[in-house]
């Protein structure tokens, strides 16, 4: 049975903004055909046609040539902005030269609104989700049940704090609608009990959808407890190797909720990397403050990874049995 490999053959920019999860961009048209296209189409629709054939004829060319994604042990499957000529132009060669391959119809704008629409129900899934004040290693427990956990600071890459960016290494977030792409793949994926974190509404600029908001924070909770040293451990893990750019534009962004007599502290730390010192002080001085408490239906200490996730994996068979 052939791999099959998804194609999007819309401009990079397009691409750049959203795309399916997982497809490989194989421009027919670069952004600037793409636009030079564009404005010509509206006066001019048959020299459009005319001169956006050959660059697709040259830009397919040169994908056939020199990469080995188009090879016949790999179904294709296409799309373009609306299931149009781009997608078509491409799929008519390779349909001929013999390769199995099909288009997407209705191309991204289709697949786009069938996102939307799964993600305006509420999900099938049974949610454990984990609480806790910062530092409590929810991030590791989450990563540790990737199989069946759906880590919503890895989808949206942001850490959901005032130092979040640290998550995306200060690159920047996807769109949106990048962001709703991704989550709906895994809600697609992960069936069942679905460990998750109970993430505030907005992340960065990335905004829960209500539907899984809702769901999530009226799931299992369970608050996870640690010791200030293992938190601040984590801590100093995660963030020391923060530019001191980033570090004290994060810290202009928290200077209104600290005191200003830790958050000198904090700086006089900072000019000597004393990292123990500052995550401990941001810790106990503001975040813990800013935290709100949930009621929860289990706590347990995560000062033992390997014991935490032990307990919550016993939790989550045990409400797989009773749900039976």
């Amino acid at each position: 049975m052939r791999e099959t490999k998804i194609i999007d053959v819309r401009s990079p920019r397009e691409f750049l903004y959203a795309h399916i999860p997982n497809a490989l961009n194989f421009p027919v048209l670069n952004d600037a055909q793409h636009e030079e296209i564009g404005t010509l189409y509206r006066h001019d629709p048959f020299g459009a046609k005319k001169k956006g054939s050959v660059y697709i004829c040259q830009n397919i060319a040169s994908f056939l040539e020199d990469e080995p994604i188009f090879h016949p042990k790999f179904k294709l499957i296409l799309y373009c902005a609306r299931g149009g000529q781009r997608s078509k132009s491409l799929w008519s060669i390779l349909r001929e030269i013999g390769f199995d391959c099909e288009r997407i119809e209705g191309g991204y704008k289709q697949y786009r609104q069938e996102v939307l629409e799964r993600l305006s129900k509420r999900p099938k899934q049974k949610f454990l989700t984990l609480y806790g004040a910062t530092g409590c290693g929810k991030s590791e427990l989450i990563e540790r049940a990737y199989l069946w956990s759906i880590d919503l600071e890895g989808l949206s890459k942001h850490y959901g704090s005032s130092f979040g960016d640290q998550a995306n290494h200060f690159l920047g977030q996807p769109s949106c609608a990048m962001f709703e792409n991704l989550l709906d793949e895994q809600l697609c994926i992960k069936e069942g009990c679905v460990l998750i974190e109970g993430e505030s509404k907005k992340m960065g600029r990335i905004i829960i959808p209500n539907t899984l908001f809702e769901a999530m924070h009226q799931g299992i909770k369970i608050m996870i407890k640690s010791s200030m040293e293992k938190r601040v451990e984590r801590i100093v893990k995660m963030y020391s190797c923060i530019s001191e750019e980033h570090f004290l534009h994060s810290m202009q962004k928290i200077r209104p909720y600290m005191p200003r007599v830790f958050y000198d502290e904090v700086l006089r730390s900072w000019d000597v990397r004393d990292y123990e010192q500052i995550a401990s002080i941001l810790l106990e001085k503001y975040y813990d403050h800013v935290y709100r408490q949930n009621q929860c239906d289990f706590m347990l200490c995560s000062d033992d990874m390997d014991a935490a996730y032990q307990e919550i994996c016993h939790l989550k068979e045990e409400l797989e049995k009773n749900s039976l």
